[in-house]
């Protein structure tokens, strides 16, 4: 029965009703009929409708009465439901049933069921239905539970849908997510300082399609550099964080406007003649960009930036260069008291003499000093390094273990990981770290079978003070900590450093001794006191945490270490380096050399080398 003819029969049934009886059902009820949805009908509606409305036969025994149990008709069948309705729902408060009774109710009621669906057609829906019913939860904790399970599982279904879909954007991105990653960077941000200088350097950097900030390590050239790039992000710009110039030809978008970030771009420890080389071919990529809002900000050391080869080069052009430590730029007073503010520093422990006397790696001491230097007080902004090198003397001594997970950090080149550790399958010239690991370990005093959590432990407690976490292990908290440590180790073990440190370490921080060389920063701490007495003032301050080799056998060691080298093609770092005048370096080199064939020579010297590389560099050791 449709439901607008349903409606139309109700209404006429309720019309012909006696004027002084009560309608069977409720105004509610009628309401329900007239909206035309059955699935709002209940039994009690149902069976009144069914009774009163369908013209349905009554039963043997009338409607409203228990039927026979031989009567299988249509209505006795609708009478039985009824019943059974009202004797375990509508007329009880609590109700439960035990199995053997439920089993028998249930047989009843499918078979009630089944007569009934047969007489409507052939379908099995209803009896399908009160078959799942026998077997289904009826507990409403028992429910709830199922109904908890069910949501969580669509949560994970929309978190793996979510997941699938970044992986996919990642996959089909263009730039590696490595490149564009900087939420350290942010980190950072809480404590970078705006000096007075700031908006001239942010100035230049509009006005130039490439800016190099230089300065020694711990200026704050590098956190500058990234508080500009950030700057610029929000003004619309795409931060692309590179390791090598020739990204910028791969990623440069020619539509949005990009800013690229390079740190040490032609060196770390001192000029990568190889990476200079590159540079200077991408000179006009740089000076005139696909994208004329395209920004490259790069960082130097100034050590790195002074020489000579440097002196004509388009990197050094006054417009397009940012010198953190010129008159015009450098922190004044101000300026260094608010970043001691901004790393919760008591200002007043510095007097107006110690400000203007203080180191230019003033940024990285605030850094420095707030988690564990304070104990030095104002001499630490004045001599840092003397004062890190007196720590690492007491932690060699005292905490051996922590000591020892600095050296490897240093060893394996600034990355350590429990899974390098573990495997031992880190390699530097030709090195499995393993090997070393060992060697460097026995002198430090530690077993070489301690368990690599342990020194993942170590390095975990000196974050912040001496290293990082990264996203593959540890790192020291700053490139000049890495030198530091070095040296601090190194000094005293130099075949180690020797045999198993890389050629850029060798070729800027081992030294072939002279007399008329300039001692390192603070160098009293090691040196001899009669030495000491005798060591010009004007010497104190100048920072050289190089190595110096003085004996025969380490000069001949060094000399064959560089031949090593240069089978390892590391043709600049060779002969661009200075220890090769050294007549015993250069005689241990020239006696490795003449055992080679020519063949041999050949594939050294000249096979696989571009010529250009040979171009670029100066061959005056003879």
């Amino acid at each position: 029965m449709p439901p607008a003819t349903l409606s139309q029969n109700l209404k006429t049934f309720l019309a012909n009703l006696p004027r002084h009886k009560k309608p069977p059902i409720s105004k509610t009820q009628e309401h329900i009929v007239y909206g035309g949805n059955f699935s709002h009908f209940d039994t009690t509606l149902l069976y009144f409708l069914l009774r009163n409305i369908c013209s349905i036969p009554e039963h043997r025994l009338k409607w409203g009465k228990k039927p026979s149990p031989t009567d299988r008709s249509v209505s006795a069948n609708i009478e039985r439901i009824r019943l059974i309705r009202n004797d375990y729902y509508g007329h009880v408060a609590s109700f439960s049933l035990p199995d053997p009774d439920f089993i028998n109710q249930w047989n009843d009621l499918f078979v009630i069921v089944k007569e009934l669906e047969s007489y409507i057609g052939s379908s099995t829906d209803h009896q399908d239905a009160v078959t799942r019913l026998k077997s289904c939860s009826m507990d409403p904790e028992v429910e709830q539970n199922f109904i908890d399970r069910l949501l969580v599982v669509e949560k994970l279904q929309e978190t793996v849908e979510n997941l699938e879909q970044k992986i996919e954007v990642l996959e089909n991105a263009r730039v590696p997510f490595g490149i564009k990653n900087i939420s350290e960077w942010k980190e950072n941000e809480k404590v970078f300082l705006e000096t007075h200088s700031f908006p001239s350097m942010l100035d230049k950097v509009r006005a130039q399609s490439y800016v190099t900030f230089v300065g020694v390590p711990g200026s704050g050239k590098t956190a500058t550099a990234r508080h500009i790039a950030l700057k610029l992000q929000n003004e619309g710009y795409e931060i692309l964080n590179i390791k090598d110039i020739k990204d910028i030809e791969t990623y440069c978008d020619q539509h949005d406007p990009q800013v690229f970030v390079i740190d040490d771009v032609i060196g770390k420890f001192g000029l990568d003649n190889a990476a200079f080389s590159l540079l200077s071919r991408y000179e006009d990529t740089l000076v005139n960009p696909t994208m004329s809002k395209t920004k490259v900000l790069m960082t130097c050391r100034e050590t790195v930036y002074k020489h000579e080869t440097l002196a004509e080069s388009f990197l050094c052009k006054e417009n397009n260069v940012v010198l953190v430590h010129s008159n015009e730029l450098a922190l004044n007073d101000q300026d260094k008291r608010d970043l001691m503010t901004k790393y919760q520093l008591d200002t007043n422990i510095l007097s107006q003499e110690d400000l203007a006397s203080s180191s230019h790696m003033f940024p990285l001491l605030c850094k420095l000093f707030s988690t564990r230097y304070s104990i030095y007080g104002p001499k630490f902004f004045i001599l840092p390094i003397p004062c890190i090198l007196n720590e690492l003397n007491g932690m060699k001594t005292l905490y051996k273990l922590q000591y020892a997970s600095l050296v490897l950090l240093m060893a394996n080149q600034n990355k350590l990981s429990e899974e390098i550790l573990e495997s031992g399958n880190s390699t530097y010239n030709g090195n499995i770290f393993s090997e070393k690991k060992c060697r460097f370990l026995k002198e430090c005093k530690v077993k070489t079978n301690t368990e690599s959590f342990e020194f993942i432990d170590a390095l975990s407690e000196m974050e912040g003070t001496y290293t990082k976490k990264c996203e593959s292990g540890f790192t020291f908290i700053h490139d000049s900590m890495f030198e530091i440590v070095a040296y601090h180790f190194g000094h005293r073990c130099r075949k180690l450093m020797l045999e198993y440190m890389s050629s850029d370490y060798i070729a800027n921080f081992i030294k072939v001794n002279t007399f008329d060389a300039h001692k390192m920063e603070g160098e009293s701490k090691i040196m001899p006191k009669d030495d000491q007495q005798h060591k010009p003032e004007a010497e104190t301050n100048v920072i050289d945490l190089s190595i110096k080799l003085t004996e025969d056998t380490l000069l001949q060691m060094l000399g064959e270490r560089l031949f090593k080298d240069v089978e390892s093609k590391e043709i600049f770092n060779v002969f661009g380096n200075e220890a090769l005048k050294a007549q015993s370096v250069l005689q241990a080199f020239m006696k490795v050399m003449k055992t080679k064939s020519y063949s041999e020579l050949y594939s050294i010297f000249l096979e696989n080398l571009e010529i250009h590389d040979y171009r670029s560099t100066t061959f005056n050791h003879g």
